[in-house]
């Protein structure tokens, strides 16, 4: 498209250009379902929709028993039990049997124990005895019961501290028994017992060790032979004999590779080597017609 070319406006859609008609549009309807069943039609249609714009059974329905809140509904009568008294006499009348109170209606006092009326005798009470065995053990009866009872607070064979009748009696009126015992002086005793007895035992020297150096002069020291703590190298500088010489000869000389020698190539800096001659490329530029 040239640069002078106008855009062409589409057919479709809204004509802007006021010689060209705009056709009719059509889209789908944005209302619900409930818009349209509020649509009016016509009488007949409306007739099958009576009912649901009403209330359900919501209605708050008043009881038709007790007073009616509403004018238009009669409140039934009411029936109640009274609270008057049911015999009632009138003040200064003579008691009869309908105004006596009942037999269960007296706050009468237990005829059993002990009476707080005057008039009434109170009867015997009996109880058992809060007395134990033992104290009826002592009451005395006879002499004859009291026999029976001999012993019975007395201690018995076992509680008694008995001495012994065997050894020193330390009751006075106990005659003590001689008492014999064995001697403890030795039966056979010896001189020579006496001073082995003195003697240390053989365990009981603290004797000097025979090897090593002796510290007693009377005794002589042994000689001690050990390993030499010299090295090889050292052996190998000892002097025996010129032949023995001769085979150590270029043991300290330096090898063959610690001599700093110098390169046959290049420049000899020593004046006995002449110096090769040597070639090498041009550094001058080349010039290309």
């Amino acid at each position: 498209m040239s640069a002078m070319e106008k855009p062409k406006r589409s057919m479709f859609g809204k004509q802007h250009d006021s010689r060209k008609e705009t056709a009719p549009a059509f889209g789908f309807g944005s209302s619900d379902r409930n818009g349209a069943t509020k649509v009016f039609v016509t009488a007949e249609h409306a007739k099958s929709s009576y009912g649901k714009e009403s209330p359900g059974p919501v209605y708050e329905l008043k009881s038709s028993l007790g007073k009616q809140e509403s004018s238009k509904n009669e409140s039934s009568p009411l029936f109640s039990f009274g609270t008057a008294d049911r015999f009632a006499k009138p003040a200064g009348s003579v008691p009869t049997r309908y105004s006596v109170p009942g037999p269960g209606a007296y706050q009468a006092t237990s005829s059993i124990g002990k009476q707080g009326d005057s008039t009434r005798q109170s009867a015997e009470a009996y109880g058992f005895g809060s007395s134990t065995r033992v104290h009826q053990q002592k009451v005395f009866l006879s002499p004859e019961h009291a026999k029976t009872n001999y012993g019975e607070a007395s201690p018995g064979p076992s509680v008694y501290n008995a001495k012994s009748a065997v050894g020193k009696q330390p009751d006075s009126k106990k005659d003590t028994a001689p008492s014999w015992v064995f001697s403890s002086e030795e039966r056979f005793k010896y001189d020579y017992v006496e001073r082995a007895a003195k003697v240390p035992g053989a365990g009981q020297y603290n004797s000097i060790g025979a090897v090593g150096s002796q510290a007693d002069s009377k005794k002589q020291s042994l000689p001690k032979y050990s390993f030499g703590s010299s090295q090889r190298e050292q052996r190998s500088k000892v002097y025996i004999s010129p032949d023995h010489e001769k085979s150590s000869y270029g043991h300290n000389s330096p090898g063959p590779a610690s001599v700093g020698g110098k390169s046959a190539l290049g420049k000899q800096c020593s004046s006995k080597n002449p110096t090769g001659s040597s070639w090498s490329f041009g550094s001058a530029k080349v010039r290309i017609s």
